[in-house]
């Protein structure tokens, strides 16, 4: 079993060698810190991906999480599966509910309400701009929520499942 994991392996590293990402990347992509299935690397690769997913980065977040994902050493695959937490399904909801959120923030600010008075409600760019301003506020926040819980909430069970499975 092991042995044909390990030949698979070796096929995917042979056709990963003649695509474009390998000329980009290099040997990068086969460092053992990103396939590696460890806690740190489970966990940081979860919170990586779900950080990424709830910023309005669509086309992107890809990526984006397999840069984050090479620079930190994180577990790829994990990385880029949680990026699909924001899917045409989700999608909205997760956006309206940060630009909700961003709303409520900055509008009990006092100094971004006054910057926001120089650009005219009339305007269409005024408009953009106090909207984007939202959108980004919120999913900042709440990226930044949901990835301390995902990665909290890996560690715990991670260290769970290893209690449990010590027992037997």
């Amino acid at each position: 079993m092991i042995e044909k994991i390990l030949k698979e392996q070796k096929r995917m590293k042979k056709r990963l060698r003649e695509t474009y990402v390998y000329r980009v990347f290099g040997e990068k992509l086969f460092h053992s810190r990103l396939w590696v299935h460890d806690q740190r690397a489970i966990a940081g690769g979860l919170a990586l991906g779900m950080f990424i997913a709830f910023t309005p980065t669509i086309p992107l977040q890809m990526l984006l999480a397999a840069c984050g994902a090479l620079y930190f050493r994180l577990n790829l695959p994990i990385a880029l599966a949680a990026c699909w937490v924001t899917n045409p399904v989700t999608m909205a909801p997760i956006y309206m509910t940060a630009w909700k959120v961003g709303r409520y923030i900055l509008e009990e600010v006092a100094f971004v309400e006054d910057t926001f008075d120089l650009f005219s409600q009339r305007t269409r760019i005024g408009s953009i701009i106090r909207h984007s301003a939202y959108l980004w506020t919120g999913s900042l926040i709440l990226a930044t929520c949901v990835a301390t819980l995902s990665y909290i909430v890996a560690r715990l069970a991670w260290g769970l499942g290893e209690r449990i499975f010590a027992r037997r």
